[in-house]
């Protein structure tokens, strides 16, 4: 059990990974020094039951809390760990690869266009006017700032954590072009709100639409620009 769900616990040299077995989402990302990146309680709002990776679409799948999929080991080994998360109509079906160096969705149906987010606590706990994300050109935004386009490709992003010197890395990999969309949500304490294929302007607008298409996400060791893109290119599918 975690936060309140049944949940599979992958333990790695690198991080702990929490992933809720209806929810289909992780809930728990702990690093290290026992900071958990993404916090996800069962109340809370932008403190607690809002966060999760990958938070695909909103009230159907993929965010912790939901009871709407149902999730299967399909390997095992001393290095890897794949999940398969589904539904029971066929219209969601994903597979999730864990490893020493990553986490990868690879989704191959999805019953709607979804948004791929990371919606929780740098280096533990939200503190956005310390805290910076990178983009793959070396764009280097606050993480006070909101900001709303078209990331660069490859398309990732990282956001750091100065106090820690460690970043959270998350990368995708598909046909779609779409905008993205990155705010402060919660002030010191609370989450980002970081979404691939995100739109707030006007309601929400999910934009990944086309499958199959990959989704990665990482602890990096690392707050230097340089750095953090090597091990992007080294381990995350990006495009």
């Amino acid at each position: 059990m975690h936060a309140g769900q049944a949940s599979v616990e992958v333990k790695t040299e690198r991080a702990v990974y929490f992933y809720q077995k209806a929810g289909c989402g992780f809930s728990g990302l702990i690093d290290r020094d026992g900071k958990d990146w993404i916090g996800y309680q069962v109340k809370g709002g932008p403190k607690g039951n809002y966060r999760g990776i990958p938070n695909m679409a909103k009230d159907l799948f993929g965010h912790p809390g939901y009871e709407t999929g149902q999730t299967e080991l399909r390997e095992k080994t001393t290095d890897i760990v794949k999940l398969r998360s589904f539904t029971a109509d066929a219209g969601w079906d994903v597979q999730w690869q864990i490893d020493e160096t990553r986490a990868t969705m690879t989704a191959s149906k999805i019953a709607s266009p979804v948004w791929l987010l990371y919606e929780g606590s740098v280096g533990g706990k939200f503190n956005p006017e310390k805290q910076f994300a990178f983009w793959s050109d070396g764009t280097k935004k606050g993480c006070s700032e909101r900001w709303a386009e078209s990331l660069p490709a490859p398309k990732w992003a990282a956001f750091c954590d100065p106090k820690l010197k460690r970043s959270i890395v998350l990368a995708y990999d598909g046909p779609d072009v779409f905008s993205d969309t990155f705010w402060p949500m919660g002030g010191k304490g609370g989450m980002t709100v970081f979404g691939f294929g995100r739109t707030d302007k006007g309601g929400f607008g999910f934009h990944v639409k086309t499958v199959p298409f990959r989704f990665s996400f990482a602890l990096v060791e690392s707050i230097s620009f340089e750095e953090i893109a090597a091990y992007v290119k080294a381990y995350l599918p990006h495009g």
